[in-house]
């Protein structure tokens, strides 16, 4: 089927299964290295993560990414901010999301940005999943090449015979099953439920500076705007930024105040839904159903430390590149690359500023979306 075709609101089919597994590639890394490096029990973001993605599936009834924050989960797992202040970012951005998309903000900013700065996000993101990959591959290149001659098989095998892609399913459980056999089984000890914790206010300063700041720009490019773009380029279907801003808003603010973590939608996680075969919301129930069922048995802060990451690498690489081709059709390359080879360098905020900048400013020179 094409990007035209007239697609259900649900469906629960193997592609569905796979696709959903998409959006997990980038989460479970981060949430074992945010549960490994931090207070934050794994089975709570796992918990949270799970209600996330049942409610927007059933809200948007489209396969919607939900994913933690990944400036803030970078400079928590680096050890720059605590689990508190990370907390405490999340609040601010909740807020700040909430009444942007509340008062029309953001659809003024899908208006007011360029295509070619939000194509420079995508492919600055790419270029930056790409590097992950190839971290992820190397620790087991054997693992990771049989995953990407599996996926590859499930391309080819798609094109010629319409057979449902269902690669990345079969590459996670294949990891799980390597991971069990030389690492043994996971720990298994059930959740303790929830409770409502407001971090203090001395951990707001640094939060809010060095977190909420940086991660709204990101947010406004790649998670908002580039996903927008992304809905339209893949399913040709259009989702109102403002509602992405709010719905964000109010995953940071839920989680935030019960032990999660901030979350956000984003292009990366909607590129790897529909690479592996997600097209409707029913991809958001498989997923959130699972995490459920994991996070019920997940009270250890080990609990997916048998998982090998190369197995996740051999994916990445696929939701990369389908990252990047949408990143390229961009209408003024010179802006586009800016972008991204600053976000690669730095970050996705520092390139999402510049981009807009060096966009406007040849707006005013040599005209709309024209080259210099």
């Amino acid at each position: 089927m094409s990007k035209e075709t007239t697609w259900p609101d649900f469906r629960f089919t193997l592609e569905e299964i796979s696709g959903a597994f998409g959006d997990s590639i980038t989460v479970i890394p981060l949430l074992i290295g945010i549960g490994i490096t931090t207070e934050a029990s794994l089975a709570h973001l796992l918990l949270f993560f799970a209600i996330f993605q049942i409610a927007t599936g059933l809200f948007y009834r489209l396969p919607v990414p939900v994913e933690p924050m990944k400036a803030l989960a970078a400079l928590v797992i680096a050890g720059t901010l605590s689990y508190k202040q990370a907390v405490a970012a999340g609040i601010v951005l909740g807020a700040m999301l909430l009444f942007t998309g509340t008062v029309g903000v953001m659809n003024w900013l899908d208006d007011f940005v360029p295509v070619s700065v939000v194509r420079g996000v995508q492919l600055g993101l790419a270029f930056i999943l790409l590097k992950t990959s190839v971290d992820y591959v190397t620790k087991n290149i054997w693992l990771a090449s049989i995953g990407i001659g599996i996926v590859i098989l499930f391309l080819i095998l798609k094109k010629k015979y319409g057979l449902p892609n269902i690669s990345a399913f079969v590459v996670l459980i294949l990891g799980a099953a390597i991971g069990i056999y030389f690492n043994g089984a996971p720990d298994i000890a059930l959740m303790k439920f929830p409770s409502f914790s407001f971090p203090s206010f001395t951990s707001f300063p640094r939060g809010i500076i060095l977190g909420a700041l940086p991660q709204f720009f990101l947010s406004v490019g790649n998670a908002i705007l580039a996903t927008t773009l992304l809905f339209k380029d893949l399913l040709d279907r259009r989702v109102e930024p403002d509602r992405l801003s709010q719905s964000m808003g109010v995953m940071c603010i839920v989680s935030s105040l019960f032990g999660g973590f901030p979350a956000c939608h984003g292009s990366g996680g909607l590129s790897g839904q529909y690479r592996f075969g997600a097209r409707t919301g029913g991809s958001n129930l498989i997923l959130g159903t699972i995490y459920l069922g994991i996070a019920l048995i997940a009270g250890s802060a080990t609990f997916l430390n048998f998982y090998p990451v190369s197995a996740l690498g051999a994916l990445l690489v696929f939701i990369a590149l389908e990252l990047a081709s949408a990143g390229i059709k961009t209408d003024r390359w010179i802006v586009t690359l800016v972008v991204a080879i600053l976000s690669f360098f730095t970050n996705l905020a520092i390139g999402f500023i510049v981009g807009l900048v060096l966009a406007k400013a040849l707006d005013h020179v040599v005209g709309p979306g024209r080259e210099p």
